[in-house]
């Protein structure tokens, strides 16, 4: 029988939580209210982590695939609006680093 939408949303949260249960910075475990869903992704969910402890931010992705539940996590210091603000944003391409390095060597000849 196959599973509501709902029940396999739950039922991947729930893995999440098991496969994440202690903050990397602190060791402190993890609560519950201190997981917030950002979205819904290719069969799994983008969790964003933040301890009650130390402040530190964890960003998961958590995906039911036929085999058992994969994650993977990163730490990261954006809030959860920066990570909605940019998660759709265009890729940074080399023009756009060079073009920073540019304006950055521009302004230090300037300054010299």
């Amino acid at each position: 029988m196959e599973k509501s939408m709902n029940q396999k949303n739950k039922e991947i949260i729930q893995h999440s939580l098991k496969l994440i249960k202690h903050c990397p910075v602190c060791a402190n475990k993890y609560e519950d209210s201190q997981l917030r869903v950002l979205d819904w992704v290719d069969n799994g969910v983008l969790i964003y982590f933040m301890c009650k402890y130390c402040q530190s931010s964890l960003l998961a992705q958590i995906s039911e695939m036929p085999f058992g539940v994969v994650g993977s996590a990163m730490l990261t210091d954006l809030s959860v609006s920066e990570v909605i603000k940019f998660r759709n944003a265009n890729a940074i391409t080399v023009d756009d680093v060079l073009e920073v390095y540019e304006k950055l060597e521009g302004s230090k000849t300037m300054s010299s």
